[in-house]
């Protein structure tokens, strides 16, 4: 075997091990979930989700009909210091379907897409340890984030000059601002899952031009 045979044989072992290997799938050829989540707090081990939203992206395009929403009822009956934040209080969501009922649905409705979210670490352990409870299982997907996205763009001179020279923190409402989506709704699990569709779209865009074109290109960049 020649030395460059044999390298390429180690390469594809080691993409293989990574599960990156063959996903060549473009960017914009891919089907894609945008998501958020409002909980009771941020305390993962003592905290419940109170609302869950997504929307549905096949590449640049956001599919607005192709929605999940839906309030939770959780099983404390207090929580005070997220209310100003999203909105819902414990009258909001007295009539509200249990998590056991509104988790598969929505896990269905995941199935077989990359996932995408702003800061999305947070509402994917939220969801693991949900679903854990239940003894559910999260579908195997692809995780993005767009905030490590877009980081990683303004680190390496995105297309979007304007855009990047205004990214620096990196939260949602910066990323908004920066490039110019308007923001009618905040909190709100459908409206956050939309407003981050479209951050997404603008945020595949730049990755083309960088020529992070496919799926394998984002996870050797370590963005998903």
């Amino acid at each position: 075997m020649s030395e460059q045979n044999g390298w390429r044989t180690r390469l594809a072992a080691i993409l293989r091990q990574l599960g990156i290997e063959g996903d060549h799938r473009h960017l914009f050829e891919v089907r894609y979930t945008v998501l958020d989540a409002e909980m009771t707090g941020l305390d993962i081990e003592h905290d419940e989700l109170l609302a869950i939203g997504a929307i549905r992206m096949e590449g640049p395009r956001i599919l607005v009909a192709e929605r999940f929403y839906s309030l939770i009822r959780p099983t404390v009956q207090r929580w005070g210091r997220s209310v100003p934040i999203h909105g819902i209080r414990p009258i909001d969501v007295a009539e509200a379907p249990e998590l056991r009922l509104v988790l598969p649905e929505f896990f269905a409705f995941l199935a077989g897409t990359v996932l995408v979210g702003h800061g999305v670490e947070v509402d994917r352990k939220f969801l693991e340890r949900a679903a854990r409870r239940l003894g559910l299982r999260v579908p195997r997907a692809l995780w993005i984030d767009t905030g490590r996205v877009a980081r990683w763009l303004t680190s390496h001179h995105g297309t979007f000059v304007e855009a990047a020279a205004d990214r620096g923190r990196f939260s949602l409402e910066e990323l908004l601002t920066a490039y110019d989506i308007e923001s009618p709704a905040r909190h709100h699990a459908l409206a956050d899952a939309f407003l981050a569709a479209q951050l997404w779209q603008r945020l595949l865009f730049e990755l083309i031009n960088e020529r992070i074109e496919t799926l394998r290109d984002l996870r050797l960049v370590g963005l998903c």
